[in-house]
């Protein structure tokens, strides 16, 4: 998920490329994120605070839950239907279902892993699973606090719905028995790790879930090359091995 990255997607490509070759009843889909790419209908709202009035958005954190939770949804949708469209004539099953996407794309991921039981292996890339500490710490710099800001209606959602706030009670964990690889950069001023750890480190996937955590130090937001090669060696051991 997320826009069309010409340095990143090649390599994407060579990874299915390398699973069809082995495993050859293996495919993989990739959709711009809402909003972005040939999905685009607002540039505004793509983009973030700002102190030059023409490049503000005053709705960033609302746009932002919006476009991402949105994405999730499609990928949900894609899911409800992509098999009838693939084996109208049921020649075929999927039995496994993966997400991966960078930043936006990255937090949507999260949303994914929490609301589908259907998706059982995913890949954040630069993204987090926590909104509003993210948030809150990125509109401080701006000191912007509370309503209009964020409005209360969208605090609630976001608490009822957002992967952080996930029960403790073992019955009601989503994330019990998923395969989650989280790649980040250590130098992420953007989506720094420091708002994904606590939740991260406390995330219970229970006895037969698999949670990988890769900070590359020194990088930056980015989807770099040894992030590219982990998602690929991921998908293989988990997504097409298991």
């Amino acid at each position: 998920m997320h826009r069309f990255l010409p340095g990143i997607c090649p390599h994407l490509h060579y990874i299915l490329g390398l699973c069809y070759v082995y495993y050859p009843i293996t495919s993989g889909l990739r959709q711009d994120h809402r909003n972005h790419g040939e999905r685009l209908i607002t540039p505004l709202a793509n983009l973030g605070w700002h102190r030059e009035p023409a490049e503000n958005n005053s709705n960033h954190a609302i746009d932002m839950y919006a476009i991402q939770t949105g994405t999730a949804k499609d990928v949900s949708f894609l899911i409800d239907f992509l098999p009838s469209y693939l084996f109208p004539n049921g020649e075929r099953e999927i039995d496994r279902w993966g997400v991966a996407g960078i930043s936006l794309g990255g937090h949507s991921t999260w949303i994914c892993l929490k609301n589908d039981p259907r998706v059982t292996i995913g890949i954040p890339i630069i993204g987090c699973p926590s909104f509003l500490t993210l948030m809150r710490t990125r509109a401080a710099q701006y000191r912007l606090s509370g309503p209009p800001t964020f409005p209360d209606s969208l605090v609630s959602y976001i608490e009822h719905n957002d992967p952080s706030s996930t029960e403790p009670n073992p019955s009601l964990n989503p994330f019990l028995g998923k395969k989650i690889l989280i790649l980040s950069g250590g130098a992420d001023s953007l989506v720094p790790w420091e708002a994904s750890k606590a939740f991260i480190e406390k995330l219970d996937l229970g006895e037969n879930g698999v949670k990988t955590v890769f900070l590359e130090d020194g990088a930056g937001h980015q989807c770099t090359r040894e992030m590219v090669k982990r998602l690929g060696e991921f998908m293989i051991k988990w997504g097409l091995n298991a």
